[in-house]
């Protein structure tokens, strides 16, 4: 693997850290894309719907994680 390629790498590693750090802490999607926004030059070299798509993801599962936790893992009823 080129030297190029490993440095996105490692920088696309930090920014997913720095995401499930950021989301962890937010109180709401905006506050965590917003924060994000500073960090986002880490993976510049990715294009901006790529970045987005994986902050919508990482929000998701952090959301999700902390629903389980709130929730002790009870299904709740959807109504379908």
């Amino acid at each position: 693997m080129g030297r190029m390629k490993q440095m996105a790498l490692e920088f696309e590693e930090q920014f997913m850290d720095k995401m499930l750090e950021v989301a962890d802490r937010s109180e709401t999607y905006l506050s965590f894309t917003s924060e994000m926004e500073g960090h986002m030059d880490m993976v510049s070299h990715l294009g901006l719907s790529d970045i987005h798509d994986m902050m919508a993801e990482t929000w998701g599962e952090v959301q999700e994680t902390a629903g389980k936790e709130a929730y002790g893992g009870v299904e709740v009823y959807d109504g379908g």
